[in-house]
């Protein structure tokens, strides 16, 4: 059954990069293939194929989603693909060999849950045809106990960069690491150095010897040529030498079916910006293809409030720069929240313009977006967000979406697609809320309480930037100065 279902994705690899109405089918046929064979509702192969390992903090998981947890010393010291298979990543596969649901894989089960018909990331991941159902075979193999060498691999060496994002945490930002030690955390306790030692999440100091990092290298041997898909990310990925020994190592041991990727937050030194340019072309032809990921989630200045440190009119420059200067692909990574909503119709119509000037047909796209909506922290979520807001901005996204589809965008090569209106569909979904509910009330408070003392850290006027919200900030503010007197008996 392994063997079909990869005949059957050889077969539809033109159909993933077209993203039509055919490539949604081979994914629920596909999926419903995998849970037949390993005979289970909730299997994911991303727990076995996929890892995201943050080595400045010695902390991993398999998918995105599920909460992070600590590698232990002692099991890296012996065995260096304890980076991937730890004791608690086994019982996770166990449960799902078992047809049952693994708690921590929330946020696909709450997509899968929703009315109507939703694809949840474990149909995306499990059925791709390039890292997962080729290598169906290694799970058997592997079991749910035994060791195996991920297919798809997500890295970060350390956590320096040169943004602080307001839902970003010192772990992964040595910007915010440098400003809560000299304010402190928030009052909401974001931030908060005491809690991220308590969860083992304070970032190995770059200056002191790093046995995770160390362990990655002795692995890497063994590893690099399994890999199908190796993905750097950061902190800024760009800021740290490990990047540069990865991409020097590649160039002088090609990997002609080797797929990388770096996240970047395309706001590095121009120097660095150039360095890597001229990477990717001594990497062309020694590699299967490189893919930049990037971020952003809105537009001009409010793009700039969420990530702050972030240029967004540079950004926009730098993006360009590596479509025309590189073949690479440039994939935008949305982390939808609530300060998102006001002008995200406004960069959408950018990637739009992006993918009207560099797509040169609609079979291949350069500039895919994958929107994902923010869970933590809750008071900046689109939750929160009253419903006349989201009533208005949703109708006005998905009107502008609905216009720039295959049969209806004045430019066929700057369409969206099917998956992307999917993702917009699901976060619609899931940004109901019923707002009068005492959480919801307790969450515009601390919104209030997080962006003040922000915007007093940071010298920026959250009214200012986001004028649209005045009224509703006046309410978020009285609803605080209740709450705080109720706080404070």
């Amino acid at each position: 059954m392994t063997d079909q279902i990869h005949t059957e994705s050889e077969e539809i690899g033109s159909l993933q990069k077209t993203r039509n109405q055919d490539f949604i089918d081979y994914m629920a046929k596909t999926m419903t293939g995998i849970e037949e064979h390993f005979d289970s509702k909730s299997m994911c192969t991303a727990k076995w194929l996929q890892s995201t390992t943050n080595l400045q903090t010695g902390q991993t998981h398999s998918c995105h989603h599920p909460v992070q947890h600590k590698i232990p010393l002692e099991e890296i010291l012996s065995n260096p693909t304890a980076i991937h298979n730890t004791n608690h990543k086994k019982n996770q596969r166990a449960l799902m060999m078992r047809g049952e649901r693994p708690p921590e894989c929330e946020y696909c089960w709450n997509v899968e849950d929703l009315e109507g018909d939703h694809f949840s990331d474990r149909t995306y991941k499990s059925t791709d045809y390039i890292w997962s159902t080729p290598n169906l075979n290694d799970i058997v193999d592997a079991g749910s106990h035994g060791n195996i060498i991920p297919t798809y691999l997500e890295v970060s060496f350390e956590n320096t960069c040169n943004f602080k994002c307001m839902y970003c945490t010192p772990d992964v930002s040595s910007k915010w690491m440098e400003e809560v030690e000299r304010f402190g955390p928030y009052p909401n306790g974001q931030g908060d150095l005491r809690y991220i030692e308590k969860v083992g999440k304070l970032p190995i100091p770059i200056r002191e010897e790093n046995p995770y990092v160390d362990a990655f290298w002795k692995w890497w041997p063994e590893l690099y040529p399994k890999l199908k898909v190796f993905r750097i990310t950061g902190g800024e990925p760009l800021l740290s030498k490990n990047t540069w020994k990865v991409l020097d190592y590649i160039i002088e041991n090609p990997r002609p079916d080797l797929s990388i990727a770096i996240n970047s937050n395309m706001q590095p030194p121009d120097e660095l910006l150039n360095k890597l340019i001229e990477k990717i072309k001594l990497l062309d032809g020694k590699l299967k293809d490189l893919t930049i990921f990037t971020s952003a989630e809105a537009a001009g200045k409010q793009c700039n409030y969420i990530r702050y440190g972030m240029d967004y009119d540079k950004w926009l420059a730098n993006c360009n720069r590596i479509l025309t200067e590189t073949k690479v692909d440039l994939n935008i990574m949305v982390t939808f929240n609530g300060l998102s909503l006001f002008s995200f119709k406004d960069f959408l119509t950018d990637i739009w313009k992006l993918r009207v000037t560099y797509n040169e047909h609609d079979s291949h796209n350069r500039i895919p977006i994958m929107i994902a909506y923010l869970r933590w922290p809750e008071h900046q979520t689109i939750k929160i967000i009253p419903d006349i807001f989201k009533k208005k901005y949703f109708q006005e996204i998905s009107e502008f979406v609905d216009s720039r589809m295959r049969t209806t965008s004045p430019h066929k090569s700057g369409r969206f697609y099917l998956e992307e209106v999917d993702q917009l569909n699901r976060l619609i979904e899931y940004s109901k809320n019923d707002n009068s509910t005492e959480r919801t009330i307790e969450l515009r408070a601390i919104f209030y309480e997080f962006f003040k003392e922000y915007d007093k850290r940071k010298g920026t006027d959250i009214v200012e930037t986001f004028p649209e919200i005045k009224e509703y900030w006046g309410h978020c503010n009285e609803l605080h100065s209740s709450r705080k007197s109720l706080w404070n008996k």
